[in-house]
């Protein structure tokens, strides 16, 4: 198969891919049609089903004559050969908008290489707790959290190794594997200033990783001499955020200035910026002002906006999360570690989802 040819559809087969991964399509689930397919990511049928063809190839789904496309029962996951049993918490119980799901295709991936057996346990910020992670430590040699759960969680149970993603707190005992803040950061002054910006506004987020960011970025762009003013929309802060539809009413609000560049530390909050802009004034605010989001989901998610974004390769971050994992179990006693990746700034054209780079840079918790 031609290389080119695969990259046309690469952006559809790596979405299906962590959707099964990550539970969102589980074993036996019908896949939508190929009609939708092509809508959702402006593909001609034969591509999709190209596509489609490669994942049954992969094992993954099966097609069925006149049915459609079925995760397959071969996608079980058996028990791993190292006798090694991690449990991964996922963020959201739908994955389907979430980098999670890519994050977890990594770890399913080296999971696989390396004979560990994964328990996938899905939950909404909010309704995780301590007692649930103490849980299912129980009965795992690790945990692996993904997503912002310092921003809901206390304490972290000691009885098994913590490593987790998008998390700022470690409590001293839990390794962190994420984006490097630092050079999101000066991506994001570059980007400001080869398109002519002095000033620059951050749409900010209360977890704590996203607000490192913002003041993160806040620093390297003063220190270019730069204005920078950070926006908050979103305090005082809660699990039910998404509930308050004026939100982002207030946030078009502070976007009134063409001058002024505007970085959002969620991609996910740019989106919905970007959607409720659409509704009321029948245009994209990416085409009436220079915006930047970090955390890549514009590539990932069908249906988002385009943006630029500062993203990292989430499969990647996943098989380095499992990595260290692995390094705290076969060393009991070892020290966390703080893991960063850095990212590249991307125009959220779908078929570059794939071109991202990464490296890896261990320092001590």
């Amino acid at each position: 198969m031609k290389l080119q040819t695969k990259n046309l559809f690469q952006p559809l087969t790596d979405h299906l891919e962590a959707m099964i991964a990550s539970g969102h399509y589980p074993t036996g689930t019908r896949l939508p049609s190929l009609r939708r397919l092509c809508d959702e990511f402006n593909l001609s049928r034969g591509t999709a089903a190209r596509g489609l063809d490669y994942l049954r190839d992969k094992g993954l789904i099966e097609l069925r004559q006149g049915s459609g496309a079925y995760v397959s029962e071969r996608n079980r996951r058996s028990a791993g050969r190292n006798g090694r049993r991690i449990a991964v918490f996922s963020e959201h119980s739908d994955t389907s908008e979430s980098y999670c799901a890519h994050i977890i295709v990594g770890i399913q991936r080296r999971a696989g290489s390396t004979g560990t057996t994964l328990n996938l346990h899905l939950y909404r910020y909010g309704e995780i707790d301590s007692s649930i992670l103490e849980d299912a430590a129980r009965e795992a040699d690790a945990l692996l959290l993904l997503g912002s759960y310092d921003s809901f969680i206390d304490d972290l149970p000691h009885i098994r190794p913590v490593v987790g993603f998008d998390m700022q707190k470690s409590y001293g005992f839990a390794s962190v594997v994420g984006l490097d803040p630092s050079h999101a950061a000066l991506l994001g002054c570059d980007y400001f200033r080869r398109h002519g910006f002095s000033r620059v506004k951050v749409i900010g987020f209360p977890m704590p990783s996203f607000r490192f960011r913002a003041e993160v970025f806040a620093f390297h762009w003063r220190e270019t001499g730069g204005q920078v003013e950070t926006f908050l929309p979103f305090e005082p802060f809660n699990a039910d955020f998404y509930s308050d539809k004026t939100i982002y009413d207030r946030t078009i609000e502070q976007l009134e200035d063409p001058d002024c560049g505007y970085l959002f530390v969620s991609g996910t909050e740019c989106c919905r910026t970007q959607q409720s802009y659409r509704e009321k004034f029948g245009r994209d605010l990416a085409d009436d002002r220079c915006l930047l989001s970090i955390d890549g989901k514009s590539l990932l998610v069908p249906g988002y906006p385009g943006v630029s974004t500062v993203t990292p390769d989430y499969a990647e971050i996943g098989a380095t999360a499992l990595d260290e994992c692995l390094r705290r179990i076969e060393n009991p006693g070892a020290r966390p570690r703080r893991i960063l990746v850095s990212g590249t700034d991307r125009k959220s054209t779908r078929l570059n989802s794939s071109h991202v780079a990464l490296s890896r840079m261990p320092s001590s918790a």
